[in-house]
């Protein structure tokens, strides 16, 4: 009787050590990835907008790795990853804006301040080719030190021969989309197709090209 219950006993002790073992899972999953070691990574996005305020960006999508999440009301989202290097995309909800990809090295906890901000940028010099629908203009911008730089159409004023003012521009609005990418820094010489058909005679100083400049910071 007495090896009887000294069986079940080994037995049961037994199975309790397989469950422990069990749920630690297999041991080439116990490095740091297995271990569950996360860190979180907080992702800051703000804007400023052509009336220089920076405000929070509500809505933006961030991604990291699989990981993805909007931002809230105070621009602000939260994801956790175990540590490594991630491809990372930051979108801004308004679709005009181009999209921010880069990857990101997460070691511990993380933050990421994104700043998306858009600008007027007068012209260093312009050069027109006046051929009815096959016109286009060439310019050149000076871009402000950023980590990325876009440029949407130009918005150009002025006179033409006969006196008539002129607006220059496929959108009506202030900017298009920015889909041309930039040298930040430097300066950059960039041409555009003109829409119309009456010509600039007199290109005035108020002419500019809409730029998306991106500052981004981890900490």
């Amino acid at each position: 009787m007495m090896r009887f219950r000294h069986a079940l006993l080994l037995t049961l002790l037994l199975a309790l050590l397989m469950t422990a073992f069990t749920s630690l899972g297999p041991s080439s999953s116990r490095g740091p990835e297995g271990l569950g070691l996360s860190s979180r990574v907080r992702v800051e996005v703000l804007m400023v907008g052509l009336d220089g305020r920076e405000v929070p960006v509500e809505g933006a999508l961030v991604v990291i790795g699989d990981r993805r999440a909007l931002t809230s009301s105070d621009g602000t989202a939260t994801v956790a990853v175990t540590q490594g290097r991630y491809s990372s995309y930051f979108k801004h909800p308004d679709p005009r804006l181009a999209v921010v990809l880069m990857d990101l090295v997460v070691e511990r906890d993380t933050t990421v301040r994104v700043v998306f901000e858009l600008r007027r940028l007068g012209l260093e010099s312009a050069s027109f080719v006046w051929g009815g629908n096959g016109s286009s203009v060439t310019l050149e911008v000076d871009v402000p030190e950023a980590d990325f730089a876009f440029a949407s159409t130009p918005v150009l004023f002025g006179f033409s021969s006969d006196g008539e003012f002129l607006r220059l521009s496929s959108t009506p609005d202030d900017f298009g989309y920015f889909s041309l990418s930039l040298r930040p820094g430097s300066r950059n010489s960039i041409s555009y197709p003109v829409n119309g058909n009456r010509e600039l005679a007199v290109l005035l100083p108020s002419s500019y090209v809409p730029v998306q400049l991106v500052r981004i910071t981890v900490s």
